[in-house]
């Protein structure tokens, strides 16, 4: 049974927050497991959820990174999921979407035992995070990616999403002189042969213009001085997402580059989206 700790901040919201760490949310049948750290404030009613998505160029994934700093939104009545997903030295994608969402169904099956209101379920992601973020959100109506994996028969669905800096299409930008090895591993190979798996991995290819049923509301926030992942990326993104009738902002931050702590550092950065959850998943 995982241990409970107390985490030293209360809000104006008087809401305590407990670090659960490490609990197993899906086991894979080489004996290796995937876990997620849980910030639950203490409250007598079910709150909202938000599952945070780290980034790390899908080779990186530190599933306590930034608890400090979503201890603070926690406070103010969220569950806050942090997850871990396969690396893409040990499986390429779409192995990490669809652990995002086993991710989220344990959570909705378990909702009640984590003070969890299953109906309001956001996800947010940085960099390789904020790309997942992106795809969860879009493909919430594809019922054929909630029969892979473990809580088979859940949906996966989400109500708002927060995109900081994903990439967004690897074939525009990730190609030649700039394709790390890590997209090739990402891909299953090089991009040059596996035209398939990127399109699959592009948020924009699962978006239908005209059909924004289904597709949740977005907040896409990226710096303008950013030197991992062009800009145009997230704007690719947006454009889909507006000419698909979906609501999206997208804040153009300037002066910030790609770091994740850079971002959540960051005083009108979290402004936004704690206000962008509170009316997507508190209606406030």
């Amino acid at each position: 049974m995982s241990e409970i700790k107390h985490l030293p901040y209360q809000s104006e919201d008087n809401y305590f927050v407990q670090l659960i760490p490490d609990v197993q949310f899906t086991r894979f049948p080489n004996g290796s497991s995937l876990k997620m750290n849980i910030l639950r404030p203490v409250s007598h009613i079910p709150l909202p959820l938000i599952v945070w998505i780290v980034g790390g160029s899908w080779v990186d994934v530190d599933n306590y990174k930034h608890v400090p700093v979503l201890s603070e939104l926690a406070a103010q009545g969220y569950v806050i999921a942090c997850i871990e997903y396969r690396t893409v030295n040990k499986a390429p994608f779409p192995a990490q979407l669809e652990d995002v969402k086993t991710a989220i169904r344990f959570l909705r099956t378990h909702a009640g035992e984590y003070g969890i209101d299953a109906e309001h379920v956001g996800v947010w992601g940085h960099s390789a995070g904020g790309h997942l973020a992106a795809l969860a959100g879009v493909t919430g109506s594809q019922p054929e990616w909630d029969a892979r994996g473990d809580w088979q028969g859940v949906s996966s669905q989400v109500t708002a999403v927060v995109d900081f800096c994903g990439p967004i299409d690897v074939q525009a930008d990730f190609q030649t002189e700039y394709e790390l090895p890590v997209i090739s591993l990402l891909m299953g190979g090089p991009i040059r042969h596996m035209a398939d798996n990127a399109a699959q991995s592009n948020p924009v290819s699962h978006i239908q213009a005209g059909e924004a049923a289904g597709i949740p509301p977005f907040l896409i926030m990226h710096g303008d001085q950013d030197e991992m992942v062009p800009l145009r990326q997230s704007r690719f993104l947006y454009d889909a997402l507006l000419e698909a009738g979906a609501e999206a902002d997208m804040y153009i931050l300037e002066g910030a580059k790609h770091s994740s702590t850079g971002l959540m550092t960051r005083q009108d950065v979290m402004e936004a989206v704690s206000r962008f959850f509170a009316v997507h998943l508190k209606g406030s």
